[in-house]
């Protein structure tokens, strides 16, 4: 760690440190390992929990003014040190490994800033830290404070602000924190775990959280045996169901583009034709999202299927209308598929030439005398530089004045609209009258192409072309995607989102920093592909850096901020696959049908109906910050009164009810051909247990719910309650298994544990 600081310089450090363990209790403090990674430690005084701590500049101890007294820049926020030991570090981590927050006598937290980490010179084992006071906190008085690492929280600490008292309890079980009498060493670096041995249930559960569509009880016990490595490996490698398109969404029949021709009202010599049936399966996304459900539900290769939905979210296109054909939205969702593992700047050349990308954001419309700006905005805004300069780590670069860097502007922009004029779809036909919505757009040719020279990112030109019209379509495309490509914006702008999508919605700028190191370089990163080449964008070396990262790993997380809302899509398929999911009648698999066509449209009325995100800022976009609360949670941004009663309406739905099977429009051709139903076997087995007593069947329910749906970090209060409502349906009743079964699940399934992925 760097050693200097602007605030709290050395020379004081050392004069403090006398001071620091002059006050601490000579007696050595007794610490228990915890599930690695291992939380850190605050530093208090001997007898109780307020922290050891100074104004930076000053030095003074505590109550602290919000402002400082010495004017040290134009940010005159205080500023306070406050220590920590048992660190578990990697290599080179430092302050932005770290994120503190205060909590109030309200119950209101404060993140807090962490703007310097360093060892105390002479002190190797005790590490000072400065945080900056939030803007929001007002004259508090006592407030508690935490230090969190690697989704690890500290002890909380008493910290006075403004004046001294008052303020939250101590935290149940808290005892005083004093440094040892005798310094401690050291502590040794964090050993990166190899993650080939068995898992436990625990670390299983949480990664296929993660890597998955959600745990099963077979995944569970297969991941337990192999271990993460072996795993991942099996899903890098998992066959697809469509091998020539390296994708698991088939061809689809293009039809006819007049929808009114291609689904007449009737059509003679057909006795089966329906009208709305041709509508559903050519003109909707019906057919696509069956096979997404079905894919989610049952399909071998998971990780591609998580990978690719997030590159979804990111990469957005939307089959509202006049893309609500699912055979154009076909060749989209296959390059996703492809991209999951692939290479990133190839995903972007494919992307930028797909024909409903290209008629989303305009570009088969945009020519020299017409251009249209949308796509060459959003590739830069949204599918990989970001609006502002980054740092690897993803945090905003800032000038003089600290404001952000703009990475590009209007003129930019502009430049790059005119690079991208000229495409338009491939002008041979599928067939008569259905133009070509399948393969990639090709340049028009003529003038329609801009061939002056043009100026694109960090002032890299191309100069005027001189060759067909044709040629220099094609050719400024390819400068320009190397142009973004090259970017040193794209790898955290890319990294952080995935994170976001995959594992937790506030990754600390070291986990990001890792991850696009991989991405920058598929040979470095904490865990390099086997027969790297040191090839940038390489999507296996990014999901494998997030999925293996310190932050990701672990039996359990204790930071407050840690984890992620499940979206919709993610909860709904998480219950599914949780509980085995099977037709209305058990007798096959459900038919994937979730839709408006069902009875319930469960994402849809969670504002994510699947492949309809309303902009291409998607569902809901990655910086939203949940209100009041000081920390992102993207999800969030679609979660409302109406949209949590709903998610616990629609669990109610599929746990009581199911959906059922049905045979309209027609016999041959039903909405929903075989519905959907949850499978309790195992729970009604645990419920009915013989020779257990009562309470001891309905604490093991609560208990194989714990570890399936909760991975052993179900709360003893929820445990009693759980288990206090499970012996409410008396045994008397001779479907008794079977009720305690569903209120169980639904009640672990609607909680706000479970509402977070963590």
């Amino acid at each position: 760690m760097n050693t200097s600081s602007p605030r709290c310089p050395p020379r004081h450090v050392l004069t403090f440190v006398s001071f620091l363990f002059l006050a601490a209790v000579c007696g050595s403090l007794s610490l228990t390992r915890a599930a690695n990674p291992k939380p850190p430690v605050l530093l208090s005084d001997a007898n109780s929990t307020r922290a050891i701590a100074l104004e930076s500049v000053t030095l003074k101890a505590e109550p602290f003014p919000l402002t400082s007294t010495v004017k040290f820049s134009t940010d005159t926020r205080t500023r306070i040190c406050i220590f920590a030991m048992s660190l578990e570090l990697l290599t080179g981590e430092g302050a932005n490994a770290f994120s503190a927050d205060a909590q109030d006598g309200t119950g209101k937290l404060y993140p807090l800033r962490i703007e310097h980490a360093a060892q105390v010179p002479g002190f190797p084992g005790i590490t000072m830290f400065i945080v900056r006071l939030a803007d929001d906190m007002g004259d508090l008085g006592d407030v508690l404070l935490r230090l969190n690492l690697h989704g690890m929280a500290s002890n909380r600490v008493r910290v006075a602000i403004g004046h001294m008292g008052g303020g939250p309890a101590d935290d149940v079980g808290a005892i005083p924190t004093p440094a040892p009498a005798t310094p401690p060493p050291a502590d040794s670096p964090l050993v990166l775990d190899t993650f080939t041995g068995p898992a436990t249930d625990a670390e299983a559960v949480r990664f296929l959280e993660q890597a998955t569509w959600g745990p099963t009880p077979a995944e569970v016990a297969h991941i337990k045996a192999i271990g993460l490595r072996a795993y991942l490996d099996e899903q890098f490698n998992a066959p697809v169901l469509n091998s020539s398109k390296g994708s698991n969404y088939p061809d689809l029949t293009f039809p006819v583009d007049d929808q009114n021709t291609a689904c007449p009202t009737s059509s003679p010599g057909d006795p089966n034709y329906n009208q709305n049936v041709c509508n559903r399966d050519q003109f909707s996304m019906y057919p696509l999202r069956r096979t997404y459900y079905t894919n989610a539900l049952y399909g071998s290769d998971q990780l591609r299927q998580r990978v690719a939905f997030a590159l979804h979210q990111i990469l957005v296109v939307s089959g509202n209308s006049p893309l609500n054909r699912g055979s154009w939205m076909t060749m989209y969702l296959q390059a996703l598929d492809r991209g999951a593992f692939g290479d990133y700047r190839t995903l972007l050349n494919e992307i930028a030439l797909n024909p409903s990308m290209g008629e989303y954001l305009d570009m088969r419309v945009s020519t020299r005398i017409s251009p249209n700006e949308n796509w060459a905005r959003e590739v830069l805004q949204l599918f990989s530089i970001g609006v502002n300069e980054l740092n690897l780590d993803g945090t905003p670069k800032l000038d003089a004045l600290g404001a952000p860097i703009p990475s590009y502007s209007q003129t930019t922009v502009n430049e790059f609209t005119r690079v991208f004029t000229g495409w338009n779809l491939n002008p041979v036909l599928i067939a008569p009258a259905t133009n070509n919505w399948r393969d990639p757009m090709v340049p028009r040719g003529g003038t329609t192409h801009d061939t002056a020279a043009k100026t694109l990112l960090n002032g890299v030109s191309i100069p005027a072309c001189s060759l067909s019209n044709t040629a220099c379509a094609q050719a400024d495309l390819t400068a320009a995607l190397d142009n973004i490509f090259a970017h040193p914006n794209v790898g955290p702008f890319i990294s952080k989102q995935l994170i976001q999508h995959l594992v937790t919605s506030n990754p600390s700028p070291a986990y990001v920093s890792r991850v696009a190191t991989a991405f920058n370089n598929d040979c470095q990163g904490l865990y390099p592909l086997q027969g790297c080449t040191s090839a940038r964008g390489n999507m296996k070396a990014v999901v494998q850096a997030i999925l293996l990262d310190p932050e990701a790993r672990g039996e359990v997380k204790t930071d407050p901020k840690y984890g992620k809302l499940r979206e919709p899509a993610q909860y709904l398929i998480n219950v599914l696959r949780a509980f085995n999911a099977k037709s209305f009648d058990k007798f096959a698999n459900s038919d994937g049908v979730f839709d408006s066509i069902s009875t319930v449209d469960f994402t849809g009325s969670l504002d994510q109906a699947i492949f309809l995100p309303p902009t291409v800022f998607s569902y809901f976009q990655p910086e939203y910050e949940v209100p009041g609360a000081g920390i992102l949670g993207p999800a969030f941004g679609i979660l409302s009164t109406a949209t949590t009663l709903r998610r616990a309406n629609n669990i109610n739905t599929l746990i009581y009810t199911g959906v059922t099977a049905n045979t309209s429009p027609t016999a041959l051709s039903p909405d929903r051909p075989r519905g959907t139903s949850l499978d309790f076997t195992s729970l009604e087995a645990l419920a009915s247990e013989a020779g257990k007593t009562d309470d001891q069947r309905a604490t093991n329910v609560a208990n194989e719910l714990n570890t399936l749906l909760l991975h052993n970090t179900m709360s003893d209060q929820m445990r009693a309650s759980i288990v206090t409502a499970i012996k409410s349906i008396p045994t008397s009743d001779a479907n008794f298994a079977h009720k305690r079964a569903q209120m169980a699940a639904y009640l672990v399934a609607t909680s706000s544990q479970y509402d977070i992925q963590r």
